[in-house]
């Protein structure tokens, strides 16, 4: 197997990996993995996890090995590579999982690297409460996403994903007035969840510009399905809706919010209406979001490595949407942030590529950042 580091990743990317059938790129990563003279397990649902040293601290080096569906053309053209998954987010672990087979800790490096490959991240939580479970017991995590190699992400928004079923008689057109439109039901829910994300915000308003999405609650209308005829009163309607909200307001929060209000509807609908109907919630997505203090060694180290390899100060960023280091910094209760190559911007298109040189540089970055956030962390415990 090559031990070129541009090869590696494009042998990465040539493992097409939509999320459920990581089997081969997972495969691949752990045979890199022995020959590199690391121990390798996995799992019972397949996450990969790799250790190397001893000790605190327990270093957590983990990002996902899944993508999205769609497979496209792999190759590599004017200091580029291009294929699914060039961006979101093969590099950032292909960098991470490099560098760490790669790097000798050296005797004063008292301390601990794990680095996992988590499946299943583009279509659900399976992977990552799975990963929570196991004897792994971290103190500091890095999570393998795209942000450029001059941005770090130190805060994720979170996400509330509510699906509504809403059931009732169905009647003619003609007498629509002696029936309860689903479709119309829904619809208020909708204009009932955006009334009740308005309030939050007003009560937590902030005047941070650059941050006015990210401190923002926003929903989203993703999914909305009823009616049967077309001269019908519609009986049955299925909606989702996608509510991204701020670390500073938690789900529960909005959730409480938004069964009262819906509650208080209901009653009052059926009430001067004098019918009934029936609203079915389901939950399919709550994760609150995650935001860590820019003061840690982590996020110290990382930036003197940055800037030393680079020569460039790096940015702190926030991004508006949500991934695994949600529920790593909050399950572990440490510090935790986001970092890899390239543009964020491009995930989830069929133009997804990565910058070589970038790719290469972020690998040089990790080099640098290991020694040098063991040295803080010795230096931290001898105060």
């Amino acid at each position: 197997m090559s031990k070129d580091p541009k090869e590696f990743l494009l042998n990465c990317i040539k493992c097409y990996s939509p999320s459920g059938k990581e089997a081969r790129y997972s495969q691949f990563l752990a045979n890199f993995l022995k020959e590199s003279n690391i121990p390798v397990r996995f799992d019972q649902i397949g996450n990969l996890i790799a250790k190397k040293g001893s000790g605190a601290p327990i270093l957590l080096l983990v990002s996902h090995m899944d993508t999205i569906p769609g497979e496209l053309p792999v190759y590599e053209e004017n200091g580029k590579i291009y294929g699914r998954g060039a961006v979101d987010c093969k590099p950032s672990l292909a960098a991470m999982l490099y560098s760490f087979c790669d790097y000798e800790l050296e005797e004063q490096d008292t301390g601990t690297i794990i680095f996992s490959g988590i499946v299943r991240e583009e279509d659900s939580l399976v992977g990552i409460n799975e990963f929570v479970k196991s004897d792994v017991n971290p103190d500091f995590a890095i999570f393998g996403e795209p942000t450029n190699y001059d941005q770090i992400c130190i805060g994720y928004k979170g996400r509330l994903c509510i699906g509504y079923k809403v059931n009732t008689k169905a009647g003619h057109v003609a007498a629509s007035w002696e029936f309860v439109s689903a479709n119309e039901i829904c619809l208020e829910i909708w204009n009932i969840i955006k009334a009740v994300c308005w309030n939050l915000n007003e009560i937590h308003k902030e005047h941070d510009k650059k941050l006015k999405y990210f401190n923002k609650i926003i929903p989203n209308l993703s999914i909305i399905s009823g009616g049967e005829l077309t001269n019908c009163v519609p009986s049955k309607c299925v909606m989702y809706i996608d509510i991204r909200f701020p670390p500073k307001i938690s789900s529960k929060t909005i959730l409480s919010e938004i069964r009262k209000a819906i509650l208080d509807f209901k009653h009052v609908y059926s009430s001067q209406h004098q019918q009934d109907f029936k609203i079915h919630e389901q939950i399919t997505s709550l994760l609150n979001g995650f935001e860590v203090k820019n003061n840690n060694i982590l996020i110290g180290a990382l930036r003197w490595s940055i800037f030393n390899e680079c020569n460039i100060k790096p940015k702190l960023i926030k991004k508006t949407g949500t991934t695994f280091i949600n529920k790593i910094g909050l399950h572990y209760k440490i510090p935790s942030i986001t970092y890899g190559p390239g543009d964020p911007k491009l995930e989830h298109t069929d133009k997804e590529f990565v910058e070589i040189k970038e790719y290469l540089k972020v690998i040089e970055i990790y080099k640098r950042f290991y020694p040098k956030f063991f040295e803080l962390f010795r230096r931290k415990i001898q105060k």
